[in-house]
């Protein structure tokens, strides 16, 4: 069976010329262009849940009991499939879970490799390996690998079953929950994000070229890249798969399978958001990234430590390294208050920019592109477009305030990933509004402002609102509040995912 081919037979494509907003503002014109193209109209097949797509380009989709060609329109087996559950390319040979086994096709009849007497199982493939996850009769979630004429081996045991899974260039992608992870053979699983207002994710797909990863909770379309988190298209999610520069999505809600052309011009373009630790320049950002970069390992080296035995070596060893990086975070931490004593306040990166320190009184205003702000203490802000921002007075271990006009920001402050450790120094912050000022310590929110009239959603923490006339709220998480100038305050009410996701799109 040839998988090689790249043309689409009589499918016609309709052409759906959307631009997105990664970080740009509404008004802007000169966005990366990203074309989206129907593929494929599903409901006539059951509503296949699975797919993938060939090196060469050909597209199938496993249906309730056979596995569907989209260029050639027809079916691949003239009997059908008994329980089909999954479908993946190992490079050009297609694999498939049928039954309680594995199959390879190769010409017109399916070849057992291996038999899975396990529930809820996914796999992902290349020319090398097969990572298959699944819950044992005992109710354990589990991973193994095989390898054909090599045999499978368990790599590691979870608490939550796999949802979703990704390889690219030999590592692993997968989802747990809220969580995704990555892991190569004879490593650790390393967690790379930690999504704690999605339930589940059930769909990853990975641009290695560019190191971004896209994932969706079936209605919405993010991705990650670096410390970047993005909301790349609302109402548009499913199952994905990255090809050839080109994004693949089945929309489960829909029932099409879409091509998305463009996003990697459109990731890398303006108002994308480079993390802080690129590029590391001394000597204020230096310290930044050095301080990073250990609040990163740190993190690493508590989560697997946990995970060990009592009587583990191995955990006694992981306890001595992590007490020596706590040690140096605690050396940079005075170097950053001594460089905050200089009278610079933050950092400000991003937007195209090179990083520079900002002062007390500083304003910042952005027009197309959103900026980053760090300070002394770690905590950030992320400006959206079209913004402004005055750094009122920001010293190191004294409260901080900020005016800010208007916009979209997203605050976070920095919580120590380890009791014990002496930095950062912990603050309150007020940001004033025309309506209302905010105080919160360690609080992370949105807040939008336009004119008289703001909007805040509270995702951690506690934010008190203090009308100009004394009037005082608390938001808390979970909760929204809007206020306007000259009008009664009114109270908190339950926050909004789909304002939240709105504003993601202008704020990164």
């Amino acid at each position: 069976m040839n998988w090689r081919r790249k043309g689409h037979g009589g499918i016609t494509f309709a052409l759906l010329a959307l631009t997105i907003l990664l970080g740009m503002s509404a008004a802007t014109s000169a966005a990366p262009h990203v074309e989206v193209r129907k593929v494929l109209t599903t409901a006539s097949l059951g509503d296949p849940f699975v797919f993938d797509v060939a090196p060469g380009g050909a597209v199938l989709l496993l249906t309730r009991d056979n596995v569907f060609d989209a260029g050639a329109g027809k079916f691949l087996f003239g009997e059908p499939l008994k329980n089909p559950a999954w479908l993946a390319f190992a490079g050009e040979k297609l694999q498939l879970i049928s039954g309680g086994a594995l199959f390879v096709v190769e010409g017109e009849k399916p070849r057992q490799l291996l038999e899975i007497p396990l529930q809820q199982r996914i796999f992902a493939a290349d020319r090398e390996q097969t990572f298959i996850s699944g819950v044992t009769a005992a109710g354990k979630p589990t991973l193994f690998i095989y390898k054909e004429g090599a045999g499978h081996k368990a790599l590691v045991e979870l608490d939550a079953p796999i949802d979703a899974m990704a390889l690219a260039r030999g590592a692993l992608f997968f989802s747990a929950g809220p969580r995704i992870y990555t892991l190569r053979e004879g490593r650790p699983a390393k967690l790379l994000a930690h999504l704690p207002g999605f339930s589940h994710i059930p769909s990853l797909a990975v641009d290695d070229r560019n190191n971004v990863l896209y994932f969706s909770e079936g209605d919405h379309l993010y991705a990650l890249r670096g410390n970047d988190f993005v909301v790349v298209r609302r109402n548009v999610g499913g199952m994905l798969r990255w090809h050839n520069d080109s994004l693949y999505v089945l929309s489960w809600r829909d029932h099409v399978l879409l091509r998305m052309e463009g996003l990697s011009e459109a990731m890398g373009a303006a108002g994308t958001l480079v993390p802080l630790a690129d590029p590391c320049r001394p000597p204020v950002l230096s310290l930044y990234c050095e301080a990073e970069e250990k609040r990163a390992l740190l993190q690493a080296v508590t989560m697997f430590e946990g995970s060990l035995d009592p009587g583990d070596a191995a955990r006694n060893e992981l306890g001595t390294y992590a007490a020596e990086q706590k040690k140096a975070l605690d050396g940079i931490g005075t170097a950053l208050k001594k460089e905050a004593a200089s009278g610079t306040q933050a950092v400000l990166w991003g937007g195209g920019l090179e990083p520079k320190t900002i002062r007390a009184k500083e304003s910042i205003g952005t027009t197309g592109q959103g900026v980053g702000l760090t300070f002394w203490n770690g905590s950030g802000i992320r400006i959206g477009p079209d913004s402004k921002l005055v750094v009122d007075d920001c010293p190191s271990g004294q409260e901080c305030r900020l005016t800010f006009a208007q916009g979209r920001l997203y605050f976070e402050p920095y919580k120590p990933p380890i009791a014990g450790m002496t930095v950062p120094i912990a603050q309150e912050n007020v940001i004033t509004t025309v309506p209302i000022s905010l105080r919160f310590g360690a609080a992370r929110f949105v807040l939008f402002s336009a004119a008289d009239k703001i909007a805040i959603v509270v995702l951690e923490g506690r934010v008190k609102g203090v009308t100009p006339e004394g009037a005082v709220v608390i938001v808390a998480a979970g909760e929204t509040l809007e206020a306007q100038q000259g009008e009664r305050l009114a109270s908190p009410m339950p926050a909004e995912l789909d304002r939240l996701n709105k504003w993601w799109e202008d704020i990164r």
